[in-house]
């Protein structure tokens, strides 16, 4: 399918985009309240169900650079659509499988095709904005993605709640079909054949050497990649902190977590909304200050002893929620001088923010 020449990216469109690109986000986290019942029922370890994650989460990360290169050759719609009917498959399968290794490898897979909703949906977006104009659908794009890790456990517990862990997977299943049906209808190919790379892994791999090689984007990217890192330190070890070092309840983080994943949908939203009064570069600034803001008080708090809910929750509260003035901005930012290869300058960006991702947990652990 030829791209139109006037098209232009509609509310509809980045609706759905954001609505498949959610599918890797929740999925990591849906199955989180089952793992005592999964560990039970295939006989596993909790960490061979760690191990679920983490393949889950490198799928992710190979998966962007893989479709995102391969989104440049063939276009946009058609991995949007693939990745999202496999994710929908190795879902139904993982519902059934008997072992935890048959189950690694099924999560593997369905994070390797998670992977074409995120580098996919951000690049219609590059293909049809530029510049400042990017800012604010990229921002919207990272607020959906937000909502993912979210809503995810709630979502699991109460499917959890209609047939077990297993329904869980079918669930995932169903949410993908829907997901990619609304690819189906909504966004038409937005990279016209001409603007296409014919050329294999060579033109890739050159591709991403220039990409790599220009400043403006590497800047911007490893705000990204330091951010998106910051992100999962905070995933990886609020729980641990909230309460194992304050003597908060279960129910009581769960609290703390969604307070501050609101707090991330604010932030982007206000993020997508300050772009036609203030430059990117300004929002940007106010996230990455927030970032250090945020640092510095836990560090204070660290070195001082001074540990109270009054002093903790509020520096997690602004290590969270800096992330929403951070993604729309730098993203749309990388990209100005990047356009000649934007599936894989996106796919290059989301698989080192993924890689950045599991070493900051593995660090904060």
């Amino acid at each position: 399918m030829t791209a139109p020449k006037s098209l232009v990216l509609s509310g509809i469109m980045l609706f759905a985009l954001g609505f498949i690109g959610m599918l890797g986000p929740f999925g990591t986290d849906a199955y989180l309240p089952a793992f005592p019942q999964m560990a039970t029922d295939l006989r596993a370890t909790p960490a061979h169900l760690e191990v679920t994650l983490s393949a889950f989460t490198i799928g992710m990360a190979i998966g962007q650079f893989v479709l995102g290169s391969l989104s440049d050759r063939f276009g946009r719609r058609i991995v949007l659509l693939g990745g999202g009917s496999l994710i929908a498959l190795a879902s139904l399968a993982a519902a059934f499988a008997p072992t935890v290794e048959v189950l690694i490898v099924l999560c593997f897979v369905m994070g390797l095709t998670a992977a074409a909703g995120i580098v996919g949906g951000r690049a219609v977006v590059a293909d049809l904005t530029s510049g400042t104009a990017a800012t604010r659908p990229f921002a919207i794009l990272g607020m959906t993605v937000s909502i993912g890790p979210i809503i995810g456990p709630i979502g699991g517990a109460l499917l959890m709640g209609l047939g077990g862990w297993r329904s869980i997977f079918v669930g995932l299943a169903i949410f993908a079909a829907i997901a990619t049906a609304g690819i189906l209808v909504f966004v038409p190919e937005s990279l016209p054949v001409e603007k296409r790379h014919p050329g294999g892994l060579s033109t890739t791999l050159k591709n991403a050497s220039r990409i790599l090689r220009t400043r403006s984007y590497l800047t911007y990217a490893v705000v990204i990649w330091f951010g998106f890192g910051m992100m999962f330190a905070y995933i990886s070890s609020s729980s641990f902190i909230v309460q194992d070092t304050l003597g908060w309840s279960p129910s009581d983080y769960a609290s703390v977590f969604g307070f501050n994943g609101v707090g991330i949908i604010v932030t982007s939203f206000l993020s997508s909304r300050l772009v036609k009064k203030m430059a990117p570069r300004r929002i940007l600034l106010v996230g990455v200050s927030m970032q250090a803001i945020g640092a510095l008080m836990l560090i204070g708090i660290s070195l001082t002893g001074w540990v109270s809910p009054f002093t903790v929750l509020p520096a997690l509260f602004v290590v969270a929620t800096s992330i929403g003035f951070v993604f729309g901005p730098a993203t749309a930012l990388a990209m100005i001088e990047v356009r000649f290869a934007s599936g894989t300058a996106l796919a290059l960006m989301g698989s080192l923010q993924f890689l950045a991702a599991a070493i900051s947990a593995i660090l904060v652990g």
